[in-house]
C-alpha cells in the first residue's frame, strides 16, 4: 500500500478553463434556483448543458495535462504526433482512459494514479459524469439536479489534480504496510 502526498495546485491555463466551466454550472444552479424555474422546461436542456460542459472541460483538461507532459523537450515532428494522437482524439475521460494512457506511458505512473484514485473515493463520481454525457449523446434523457452535476464536476476537479500531480512527480510516495 502506498500513501501518497501531493501539492494541490492546478497549473494556470487548466485552472482558467475549469473556472470557466464552474462559474457556468453556478450560472445555471443559481437560475434553475430562482423562481420557479424548477419546473421550467428549459430547466433540463440547462442541465444536459451542464454534462456536455463538465465532461468536455474534463475530456479538454485531462488530455492537455498527458499532452503537456509527452511533449515537453521533443522534436517539433514528435510534439505534433502526440498532438494528433492525443489532444485530437476522443476519449472519454473516465478513470480507466486516463489509467490506461498511463499505462502505456509509465507502469508506474499508472500504479500510483491507480492507488491515489482509490484513496480519493471520487472514481465513481467522474465516471458518472461521462455516462450521463454518453447517454444523453445515445439519445437518452438526463433525469439528474445540477447539484449532482456540481458535485460530479467537483469530483472529477480531485482527479484531474491526482492526474497532474502524478505525470508531474508532484508527490511523496511513502510505503506503508
Amino acid at each position: 500500500l502506498h500513501r501518497l502526498y501531493m501539492v494541490s495546485h492546478m497549473k494556470d491555463e487548466y485552472k482558467i478553463k475549469w473556472e470557466e466551466a464552474e462559474r457556468e454550472l453556478q450560472e445555471i444552479k443559481q437560475w434553475i434556483d430562482s423562481g420557479r424555474n424548477k419546473f421550467d422546461s428549459k430547466t433540463r436542456y440547462l442541465i444536459s448543458y451542464a454534462v456536455i460542459k463538465a465532461s468536455g472541460t474534463v475530456e479538454v483538461v485531462f488530455k492537455k495535462i498527458i499532452y503537456d507532459f509527452l511533449s515537453e523537450n521533443v522534436k517539433e515532428e514528435t510534439a505534433f504526433y502526440i498532438e494528433k494522437m492525443i489532444l485530437d482524439s476522443s476519449c472519454n475521460p473516465n478513470v480507466g482512459n486516463m489509467s490506461n494512457i498511463l499505462q502505456n506511458i509509465s507502469a508506474d505512473l499508472r500504479r500510483v494514479f491507480d492507488d491515489m484514485v482509490k484513496q480519493s473515493g471520487k472514481k465513481d463520481k467522474i465516471n458518472s459524469l461521462v455516462q450521463l454525457r454518453n447517454d444523453f449523446a445515445h439519445g437518452e434523457c438526463i433525469t439528474v439536479s445540477i447539484e449532482t452535476v456540481i458535485t460530479y464536476f467537483e469530483a472529477a476537479k480531485e482527479i484531474i489534480l491526482i492526474l497532474e500531480n502524478i505525470v508531474n512527480k508532484n508527490y511523496t510516495d511513502i510505503e506503508t504496510e
